[in-house]
């Protein structure tokens, strides 16, 4: 799990909650519309602001979702950048979805760049079909298949569920091919302990299947408040040996009003390469705390990382991020962001803010 891959979880986590808001229903059975505003500006100026306008509307088993991306164009102004348009029917036994990404070219004029249909289906055993076409289009407006995506679920006994995972892609010739494999198994032991294994598989050059990754993980309940969760990630190295990549150890706990979160992460010292004999130290941990507040929540999320200068240092915090969500009433929030990051110096800096308002 890498730096990029934690901050890109905390900045979903600011929509989610948008998402959580607008999924109230009304007296009617419909959703009300709901509206979400969020708006990023880099205090060090590395990256330009960006403002994000989301609406959402639904009626009966229908739903739709339009996000606007406005970046900064030539003359500093926030203009239209990209548009994502999710439209969602839902029947008992069934979901279809269309997502369509719309980009603006330098003249303001809106073209579709990609289309993707995913359709879900529900047996009457309970086991899942979840299929994705996803199509790219030229400026010349024809369209192409990039890929489709095969998920199947079944359970094979009441505790037992396994999912396979089929990626297909055209082959030189346009006829779609399958290019990856993921299979994956999840066993519940007792009420309080589930255990899952996956491997993924890929189609090299000559057209054999090579095992690339490996994750086998257990999570563990110690009573209503506490949960621990381990999984060990396993890949091959240049010499084609299975070697542990990362090992990840979670633990989540509930107490005095707070929301606790620790992640460990153990990977070979940053100065080798991962090897059947090496030995995982610990590379990074993520701790967030989440508090109530009168008006809403507080999170404040520390990652610690190593010096890559000096990676045989201890570890130290190098980003803190502190997320406040208010409600201001009227079915409206407000939700604000700081990421402080430590410069060269070794100084905490404010270097990004985040402020979003949403109104269901």
């Amino acid at each position: 799990m890498t730096l990029e891959r934690i901050a890109g979880i905390c900045f979903c986590f600011v929509l989610a909650s948008a998402v959580a808001a607008a999924q109230q229903k009304s007296e009617t059975g419909d959703q009300a519309p709901a509206r979400s505003v969020l708006e990023r500006t880099d205090t060090a100026g590395n990256i330009a602001p960006e403002r994000r306008v989301q609406i959402r509307t639904g009626s009966g088993g229908r739903e739709v979702v339009v996000e606007t991306s406005e970046a900064v164009d030539v003359e500093g102004r926030l203009v239209p950048s990209q548009e994502t348009v999710v439209e969602t029917v839902r029947t008992p036994n069934s979901a279809q979805t269309r997502r369509e990404v719309f980009g603006y070219d330098a003249d303001g004029r809106r073209r579709l760049l990609e289309t993707m249909d995913t359709v879900r289906e529900t047996l009457a055993n309970g086991d899942t079909s979840t299929v994705h076409n996803t199509w790219a289009h030229d400026v010349n407006g024809r369209s192409g298949l990039t890929s489709r995506q095969i998920e199947r679920t079944r359970s094979t006994a009441s505790d037992v569920h396994r999912t396979e995972t089929t990626l297909l892609v055209p082959d030189a010739g346009g006829t779609l091919r399958e290019s990856e494999r993921t299979e994956s198994m999840e066993r519940r032991i007792d009420p309080g302990v589930t255990r899952y294994d996956s491997t993924h598989q890929v189609r090299d050059i000559n057209g054999r299947w090579q095992q690339v990754e490996t994750r086998r993980g257990e999570a563990r309940a110690g009573g209503t408040s506490e949960r621990t969760e381990e999984e060990t990630i396993q890949r091959r190295d240049i010499n084609g040996n299975t070697v542990v990549h990362e090992r990840v150890f979670t633990r989540r706990s509930t107490a005095n009003g707070q929301d606790r979160e620790v992640i460990e992460i153990y990977a070979p010292p940053a100065d080798q390469m991962p090897r059947s004999d090496s030995r995982p130290v610990l590379n990074q941990r993520v701790q967030r705390t989440t508090t109530a507040t009168t008006s809403g929540r507080q999170t404040i999320e520390e990652v610690e990382g190593r010096d890559r200068v000096a990676p045989n240092e201890t570890l130290r915090v190098i980003r803190r991020t502190v997320t406040t969500v208010r409600q201001t009433g009227g079915g409206r929030s407000v939700t604000e962001r700081e990421v402080y990051e430590r410069d060269v110096n070794g100084t905490m800096r404010l270097v990004r803010t985040e402020a979003e308002e949403s109104a269901n």
